[in-house]
């Protein structure tokens, strides 16, 4: 008879080379007695990549990182108990930016489930509706074969209908591991498992022939919002629309070689004070991350189509008078092709009149944060990363990046915002090996926030610069600042060493002011494992210069009539 310990590893082993032959390539492990079967299966399969992280809660934003820079399912794992409860924060954001991860979470067995029996907690209702799919395993048996064919389902489920997170609790009784020498592979029964292929969404040829129909000739605008968009489709079709694209710094199209003729980067100012009145509005992705751009769509006239590649409903001021659930490179490639005419003449030329106007005044008195991300992005080599936080941080990139024939990747977390795990997603996108450099762009409180993730940064080449401007300053620019609790309940500096709280890691630490960051930048990118560059940004300098700057917004006085 096999003994449990062997039956555990088994039984491991078969469910983590399904994985694996499902698409998962990477593992994040956090140390623990139950999930020991489990995590022998990871860090002993050829074909997995492990990494192991002691902090959950950073292990989580870390595997979110990663599987927003791969593009497919990164596995999960952790013991039971409260270690599971830790996760929740990146499941959050999973769920909202549609990531794809695998959930293993290791727990007891029936038998010590609400009796009282330590580290022991109801694990099967912990996310909630924020997961796609849960999946409650029985103990370690000898019959595992059909293993696989769960974790193909498991992986499909975590990309389609609608990407996102996927649990599989996996009971194990003791004794967990076997004695004596390591158990077999069983990846030869793990081959079993079925191919999975997975559509690409597009209307039928009548639709599309309906859509080009109804959008030639008319003056329209493309919003492509604050997610990874697909760049080329997607300036194809403003060519043969003749629409401009405004584009939020998320979505990848301001960066890059493809045709940005048609790109404006600068609508968070120009739409302070030009006014614009298309026929039609075209919403690629996420919303943006613009409120001038949100406030503009929600007082429009214009009919508004929303272009959703899965079933999510991405429509939340209820503006949209059409939802195109459909591969968004896809759908463009095909409109293109059949678009009869152009936008009227002077439609482009007078937005583009607008973008020009808006980027003159950005260039008379800029906020300091303007000059530093000019200097980053001036800095950075092509096909870097550049991950962003958010408050103020993503804003900016917003208002200040411009575009450029660089090829970059911005990534954030933008699904439900917060300032929460962005060291560690940060890393973990590092981590997937995929690009020339990595440099983070956050804010103080974003960065004492996660300061646990910076364990996470240990072994990886990357730059992570601080934009100090002494709390919450984004919370100035709202009718919060002139309340006289402002300072304690919102702006809430504080008092932290952040050379110290660096160095805990063995990560390197310099203070930089803004006209000398070219070359702490350019040091920093020379310079092995992480960089913290802390960067003192006057806040009422700030504030002011962006007050200036949205007030002379207001006198741009372009119409699109």
């Amino acid at each position: 008879m096999e003994s449990q310990g062997r039956i555990n590893g088994l039984w491991a082993a078969a469910l983590v080379d399904g994985l694996v032959a499902a698409g998962v390539g990477w593992a994040v492990i956090s140390p623990g007695s139950r999930s020991s079967p489990l995590a022998l299966a990871c860090l002993r399969h050829s074909a997995l990549t492990s990494r192991v992280l002691l902090d959950e809660r950073a292990a989580a934003f870390f595997a979110l990182g990663l599987a927003k820079a791969e593009g497919r399912p990164v596995a999960l794992l952790c013991t039971s108990g409260s270690a599971v409860a830790n996760w929740h924060p990146a499941v959050v954001e999973a769920d909202q930016a549609r990531l794809p991860l695998i959930l293993l979470s290791a727990d007891r067995p029936p038998e010590l489930q609400d009796c009282g029996a330590n580290q022991t907690i109801d694990q099967t209702a912990l996310f909630g509706a924020q997961l796609r799919a849960f999946h409650a395993l029985p103990p370690a048996e000898t019959n595992g074969d059909w293993l696989a064919h769960l974790a193909a389902r498991a992986v499909t489920q975590s990309l389609w209908p609608l990407p996102g997170p996927v649990q599989i609790n996996v009971p194990f009784r003791e004794p967990l591991l076997a004695a004596g020498p390591p158990a077999p592979s069983v990846a030869a029964r793990a081959a079993d498992g079925p191919r999975v292929i997975l559509p690409r969404l597009l209307p039928a040829a009548e639709e599309i022939a309906r859509l080009a129909d109804r959008w030639s000739g008319r003056r329209g605008v493309i919003v492509a919002g604050a997610e990874p968009l697909p760049a080329e489709p997607i300036v194809r079709l403003a060519a043969a629309l003749d629409w401009p694209v405004l584009a939020d710094p998320l979505s990848g199209l301001r960066f890059g070689a493809h045709d940005r003729s048609r790109v404006m980067a600068a609508a968070d100012t120009f739409l302070r004070g030009t006014t614009l009145t298309p026929d039609w509005i075209l919403r690629f992705g996420a919303f943006p991350v613009s409120k001038p751009i949100a406030t503009w769509l929600a007082g429009l006239d214009a009919l508004q189509a929303v272009v959703s590649a899965d079933s999510r409903w991405p429509d939340p001021q209820r503006a949209a008078d059409l939802i195109i659930h459909a591969d968004p490179a896809a759908l463009a490639d095909a409109v293109s092709q059949v678009v009869r005419r152009p936008a009227p003449p002077g439609w482009l030329s007078m937005v583009r009149a607008a973008e020009v106007a808006a980027a003159g005044l950005m260039l008379r008195q800029p906020p300091p944060e303007a000059t530093a991300l000019r200097t980053l992005l001036d800095g950075l080599p092509g096909d870097s990363l550049l991950f962003v936080g958010n408050s103020m941080a993503v804003r900016d990139l917003d208002s200040f990046s411009g575009t450029t024939e660089k090829r970059l990747t911005v990534l954030g977390n933008r699904g439900a915002s917060g300032i929460d795990g962005n060291l560690a997603s940060f890393f973990g996108a590092a981590a997937s090996g995929r690009f020339a450099a990595a440099v983070a762009v956050v804010g103080d409180l974003t960065f004492l926030h996660d300061l646990g993730g910076l364990a996470a940064g240990q072994g990886i080449d990357a730059t992570v610069c601080v934009f100090d401007n002494g709390g919450g300053a984004i919370f100035e620019h709202l009718p919060q600042a002139g309340l006289p609790e402002f300072e304690a309940a919102w702006l809430t500096p504080q008092q932290a060493d952040f050379a110290a709280a660096t160095r805990v890691w063995g990560h390197s630490y310099r203070r930089v002011e803004t006209d000398r960051l070219a070359p702490g930048l350019a040091e920093a990118l020379g310079t092995a494992g992480v960089s913290i560059l802390h960067i003192p940004i006057d806040r009422a300098a700030s504030v002011a210069r962006h007050r200036a700057l949205w007030a002379g917004a207001q006198s741009l006085k372009e119409s699109s009539r």
